[in-house]
């Protein structure tokens, strides 16, 4: 919850305290709190609703222009439509290489996101694979919407990685709409 939402919120609600225990006569009390408390609601669901929007509707053109941060919240977003379970983003910081951690099928999946222009290489590999022991994870993928070198390709296929590329991308934006239309 951010601060401001907590700041309208702690606000509406005293005064609708305020207005219930000593003021019951004074009605701007109880209108207050209750705009506060819906404006608290408002600052939490508009930034919600609109990155659902945006990405409900993303194509390689616009994921192309998306920032690190917003290629993984997208990729995660991504997954649970493509009934992933639970996919949920580690923190920027020290991540230990995984991104995005979720299930599908009582497996245990690490994904290393790669919002890139050039083609991927082997560190991208070598890091999802790390991750693998620190997060205890059964599998690992590497996704970006461009393409691995293949000295990459040759490195994930001897450690079991997954590389997800731009193709395999689309064909993933593909299959979620479909699944959802």
């Amino acid at each position: 919850m951010k601060k401001d939402t907590f700041r309208f919120l702690f606000i509406g609600i005293c005064l609708l305290i305020y207005f219930f225990k000593y003021s019951n006569e004074q009605v701007l009390f109880l209108y207050s709190g209750i705009s506060a408390i819906i404006i608290a609601f408002l600052i939490e669901i508009i930034p919600f609703i609109s990155k659902i929007k945006r990405f409900a509707n993303a194509e390689l053109s616009s994921i192309d222009s998306m920032s690190g941060i917003e290629f993984e919240e997208y990729i995660a977003y991504l997954l649970e439509k493509l009934d992933y379970r639970n996919p949920k983003l580690t923190p920027a910081q020290s991540d230990q290489g995984i991104d995005i951690i979720t299930n599908k099928d009582s497996v245990k999946i690490g994904i290393q996101c790669k919002r890139w222009k050039k083609k991927v290489g082997n560190k991208a590999v070598q890091e999802v694979y790390s991750g693998i022991g620190f997060y205890s994870l059964d599998q690992a993928i590497v996704v970006t919407n461009s393409y691995f070198t293949d000295s990459a390709k040759q490195l994930a296929k001897k450690l079991n990685v997954e590389l997800w590329d731009r193709n395999k991308l689309v064909s993933l934006i593909r299959e979620s709409k479909r699944a959802n239309s």
